[in-house]
């Protein structure tokens, strides 16, 4: 940290004592991430900042983190305990390209002022639900948007990356230049390098239209076969998409079930989402409405400041399975002995076959001959003091969601990056194949040849 001082500005290196490190803390989703305490906070300016700390970290064989969005639950994942944490905040451009067909986004912007600065201008781009979600681990992550029917992963629309290596190169990074290390970024999670710039194809949108439908619990089965009528449909109408939520806030003492329903053209009428409104139910706030809107929207319901642990798994898309993630949620509820704010909640997500053949990233997916079910749970808490009685009860839950699935075979190998727990591995075999497995080590001998991100 004294050497990055030397190099850069008082308002670029930030110590403990400083306000600007203080103020870091309050934008971490998970509060066992803003508890870690790095010797300072680095926020660079631009690629050549990203590039010289990289280079100074490498000589004082430094450790650190790398905090774009800081939405992750794993302790660890974008803060640090006594290393440098390299703060994106900062590179946050939302600028549009291509007379309005592109726009370069900072890994350090959230969604919600991406949809802000694109609606401006009547457009819209494969980002995130949630808007407090950062550009940066999202898109390197995979990223799961509200367009995947239509144009998939949100990495694989990137057109382009400006990335620091490990061995501090500054490259441009698309389809005909460094081709390798272009497939590599989709879906890894940053291991690659700094990610400093992402180029992307624009949306003409104006309106969606959408909005959350609450039901009550004991109609669950109806709102499980709506859903996977509309996952099996989806080819016939590629716009619409939704996914399942439920969970048990101790607060209220009551079973929440809900959907979130999205169209992106705007169609109040789509046939696709008869079935789920058909379902009785005893609130909804469909409507239409910005993409901005929506992500606030989600946000709202997602509040940062909470101790969390997730996990994630994959299923076969069937109303069988859906019944038992949730039955296993249900014992889960029951058998957790819960502090007066905390909450376990569980999402179902359909990967619908139209999203997964359009794939190019390292997930292997494009070969699935059926829709799959994208699974995450996650507990919310307070006090420390709870913390092992969550991490035994997510493993617990995991477990038995394991063992249930895999009994009826439904349960696939492929792990979310961007949901998986600390404990779980993504990057390895089954959840990628050994072909994938190879290629991206390949891509990290060549572009990380002194193994810096592994050892730092």
């Amino acid at each position: 940290c004294y050497l990055l001082s030397r190099y850069f500005p008082n308002d670029q290196v930030h110590f403990p004592s400083s306000p600007p490190y203080a103020d870091a803390k309050s934008v971490y989703w998970s509060r066992q991430q803003s508890l870690l305490t790095p010797g300072c906070r680095f926020t660079p300016h631009g690629v050549q900042d990203v590039q010289l700390a990289v280079n100074h970290l490498k000589l004082t064989n430094t450790s650190f983190a790398i905090a774009s969005g800081s939405h992750s639950s794993n302790t660890g994942a974008s803060n640090i305990d006594a290393g440098v944490t390299i703060d994106l905040s900062r590179l946050d451009e939302v600028t549009i390209a291509d007379e309005g067909d592109a726009v370069w986004l900072g890994p350090g912007a959230r969604w919600s002022d991406v949809y802000a600065k694109l609606e401006e201008e009547g457009l819209a781009v494969s980002g995130g639900g949630g808007g407090h979600v950062g550009v940066g681990g999202y898109v390197l992550g995979g990223g799961f948007s509200w367009f995947a029917n239509e144009r998939g992963w949100t990495c694989d629309e990137v057109l382009e990356y400006e990335i620091v290596t490990p061995a501090r190169q500054i490259l441009k990074v698309s389809a005909t230049e460094h081709d390798d290390l272009f497939w590599a970024l989709k879906g890894s999670l940053g291991t690659f390098g700094v990610v400093t710039r992402i180029k992307m194809p624009t949306v003409r949108l104006e309106r969606v239209y959408g909005g959350a439908l609450n039901y009550n619990p004991e109609d669950v089965g109806g709102v499980f076969a709506a859903l996977q009528e509309l996952t099996m449909s989806a080819k016939l109408d590629l716009h619409s998409q939704a996914y399942i939520s439920f969970g048990w806030p101790q607060r209220y003492q009551q079973h929440i079930t809900c959907a979130y329903l999205m169209n992106t053209a705007g169609d109040p009428s789509s046939a696709a989402f008869a079935k789920l409104t058909s379902v009785p139910h005893i609130a909804s706030s469909l409507r239409n409405m910005t993409l901005g809107e929506s992500a606030g929207e989600i946000t709202d319901s997602n509040p940062l400041g909470f101790r969390r642990t997730k996990f994630t798994l994959t299923a076969r898309s069937t109303v069988e399975a859906m019944r038992i993630v949730h039955d296993a949620y249900l014992r889960t509820s029951m058998l957790t002995r819960f502090g007066p704010d905390d909450m376990l909640g569980v999402t179902i997500q359909p990967l619908t076959l139209p999203h997964l053949l359009k794939g190019q990233n390292i997930f292997s997916l494009v070969d699935e001959q059926s829709p799959l079910l994208l699974l995450s749970a996650e507990f919310w808490w307070s006090d420390k003091a709870y913390d092992q009685t969550y991490e035994e009860a997510a493993q617990a839950l995991h477990d038995a969601w394991v063992v249930e699935l895999q009994a009826k075979d439904l349960l696939h190998s492929w792990l979310y990056p961007n949901y998986a727990a600390s404990w779980q591995r993504p990057f390895e075999e089954p959840s990628i194949t050994a072909g994938a497995r190879e290629a991206l080590e390949s891509v990290r001998r060549k572009h990380d040849p002194e193994d810096l991100w592994r050892q730092l």
